[in-house]
């Protein structure tokens, strides 16, 4: 069945939901249940749309206020109103048979919507891994030996800082979970983050730790350039 009304159109066959200009809506769950109700029945009260629903569960005022504000929301529209404990759908409905011509229209916009994010995907895909970050990295870490003004330690936690994070995106982006590179990864950006410095005092720890991510990244380059 078809619904037609001024600002949506809804078919039960296809389970979807249509703005005025052939546009469809992500209305789903119950919200999309309490619209197809109200088309046919135009007003109903909680206990009717509960048993609506499903007669086992307690569906409280809480939860169709819920659906009649995503309702509303999405269609851009106050299309549901409520009064003395009735919901009611404004608007003149029409019923129909088919919907060809809005189904031709969404399969259109459907195909550029699946279009537009294969191009994402394949952009991100395309991200390369650098050697470079890493090897200027690992060179100022292990030039901490000499003695440097204060202003070099700080541009240092900028860089290692930087260049963690983007090796983390990479993982993170070609392997979709928090491996044990990944963690190392955040874990360096955190110790040598510029905007809240985590201060140790001794200048031979900072020396340890500055060998010990310098090798990190010589590792990283090593295990990660292999599989590129």
């Amino acid at each position: 069945m078809i619904y037609k009304h001024q600002y949506f159109i809804l078919d039960t066959d296809s389970k979807k939901v249509f703005d005025e200009n052939n546009k469809e809506l992500r209305l789903t769950g119950n919200a999309y249940r309490m619209l197809v109700f109200l088309c046919k029945n135009k007003n109903a009260n909680l206990t009717e749309i509960g048993d609506y629903f499903d007669w086992a569960n307690d569906y409280s005022e809480n939860h169709i206020r819920q659906y009649r504000y995503k309702i509303n929301t999405i269609i851009g529209r106050d299309l549901i109103e409520y009064k003395n404990g009735v919901y009611s759908l404004i608007g003149e409905i029409k019923e129909a048979e088919k919907l060809e011509n809005i189904q031709r229209n969404t399969d259109l916009l459907q195909g550029s919507d699946i279009k537009l994010e294969k191009d994402i995907m394949n952009k991100v895909k395309d991200i390369k891994f650098s050697i470079f970050p890493a090897i200027i990295a690992s060179i100022l870490l292990l030039l901490t030996f000499l003695d440097w003004s204060y202003g070099y330690y700080n541009f240092l936690r900028i860089v290692v800082t930087i260049v963690a994070i983007y090796y983390a995106y990479y993982l993170y982006q070609r392997i979709k979970e928090l491996d044990f590179w990944f963690l190392c990864l955040i874990v360096i950006a955190i110790l040598f983050n510029p905007i809240v410095p985590i201060y140790l005092g001794d200048k031979g720890v900072w020396i340890i730790i500055d060998i010990i991510t310098a090798i990190f990244f010589i590792s990283l380059i090593i295990k990660f350039k292999k599989k590129q």
